[in-house]
């Protein structure tokens, strides 16, 4: 399943997060902290709910207090409670700007004085309200509400409930004197606004704030789970780790901050050479096939790159490095000598394969391979001509014992060449 960051998502669009068991869909109305009158704790992905949820009292008594009011009660406790324990557990706790008390006075307390909450009703100002019987300073214009009428009605502001326009609370009390305390402000049904009795029973729009570092579905949902990353001492990711000559060890380091047991698999060149499941979160790895001798062996000279993927069963990550095989010379020999009893005297050795005409070949034998000190004979003429070759040593103190070795470097012409197989006797 693909994920984004929630900090990528768009000013409009809709994520969704389960209300009660059910996936409920939510409006991203801003991106970071909306003013300086904010807390930092704001600083994060604002949602506001899409369709409205229910009717509620602002206040079960006419008083427009918003901090001691119902309907700030019951969204932090009640309604707090219908969210899936891990989106609860993300919501982030912020302090609002807020005005404090009842009544029709217009000043609020910011900043870290401001409202502590979870989950909140937006104010006038944050959507886009302006008008003497609003509180001044009770928040910023959020994005997504930029450009929208400042006291007559607007589209962007209409909400819904059961597919009908409905009017919906702010939690912006209503400050004109003919008021007194009893008032606060909704946005009515075609996205004006007016001051009600706060008993009256409106729409519940919620509003909330996210980490931006939380991830997205494809689907949409959002997901707590963070993903692994994967380190390595050579650098970051897309690495070049310059010309390798030889096999080397490249070593890289998978972690993930939720202790979810990981599937790591590497590739050469987009095909996958290893996989390992129910790794630990800080295992550090060798990327094999570079580190092996034999796999090192087959990979042809030229640029390549390796690729290290790291899944935790929900996310992945990915890792890439690249490096140039630029291998210009080989020695090859046999691993274990050929024991004989008797003598060894005489043998033959053919080399298939393609010799550069300008490249420093040589072939070497010996008939006392498992002495301390093998007498080693120059045979490149007789290999290349395919006629016998007739050792001069004629020691043997830990028994006769037939090897070869070949070596061979690339010339000033530059040409590459191979070897594909050694064949011969002897007796």
């Amino acid at each position: 399943m693909a994920t984004v960051a929630l900090s990528s998502k768009a000013i409009g669009s809709t994520v969704k997060l389960k209300v009660n068991g059910a996936a409920k869909e939510f409006i991203v109305v801003h991106q970071g902290k909306p003013g300086s009158m904010y807390d930092e704790s704001c600083n994060g992905t604002w949602l506001l709910m899409k369709d409205c949820y229910e009717n509620r009292q602002w206040h079960s008594s006419n008083n427009n207090d918003y901090a001691a009011s119902t309907i700030h009660s019951y969204l932090n406790g009640a309604f707090l409670n219908l969210f899936d324990a891990n989106i609860k557990a993300a919501i982030k706790q912020v302090k609002l700007p807020y005005r404090p008390g009842a009544g029709y006075g217009k000043n609020v307390n910011t900043g870290a004085s401001g409202l502590s909450a979870k989950i909140f009703l937006l104010s006038s100002e944050e959507v886009s309200f302006a008008h003497n019987y609003m509180p001044t300073g009770e928040g910023a214009e959020l994005a997504y509400f930029k450009g929208c009428a400042d006291n007559s009605n607007d589209n962007k502001r209409i909400a819904y409930l059961n597919n009908s326009a409905v009017r919906w609370w702010l939690r912006s009390p209503y400050c004109g004197s003919g008021g007194g305390s009893a008032g606060a402000l909704r946005v009515v049904s075609d996205g004006a606004w007016d001051g009600y009795r706060c008993s009256g029973s409106y729409a519940l729009r919620p509003a909330l704030v996210l980490p931006s570092t939380l991830s997205v579905s494809d689907d949409g949902s959002v997901q707590t789970n963070k993903a692994p990353s994967i380190t390595s001492p050579s650098g970051a990711s897309g690495v070049n780790l310059g010309s390798k000559a030889l096999k080397f060890a490249f070593q890289y380091t998978v972690s993930d901050s939720d202790s979810n047991k990981l599937t790591v698999t590497e590739k050469l060149d987009g095909v996958t050479k290893k996989t390992q499941s129910s790794v630990n979160s800080g295992t550090t790895f060798t990327f094999e096939c570079v580190n092996n001798a034999a796999e090192w062996q087959k990979i042809t000279n030229g640029s390549h790159t390796m690729t290290i993927e790291v899944s935790d069963g929900q996310e992945k990550a990915t890792f890439t490095a690249t490096f140039t095989k630029a291998v210009t010379e080989a020695s090859i020999t046999l691993k274990q000598p050929l024991a004989v009893a008797g003598d060894i005297t005489v043998a033959i050795l053919g080399v298939v394969g393609s010799i550069p005409a300008d490249a420093v070949y040589k072939v070497e034998a010996t008939n006392n391979a498992k002495d301390p000190s093998p007498v080693w004979q120059d045979v490149t003429t007789e290999t290349k001509n395919g006629v016998n070759i007739v050792f001069k040593n004629k020691t043997q103190t830990n028994g006769a014992a037939f090897n070869f070795r070949i070596t061979v470097k690339r010339g000033s012409s530059g040409t590459g060449g191979y070897i594909s197989a050694v064949n011969g006797a002897f007796q």
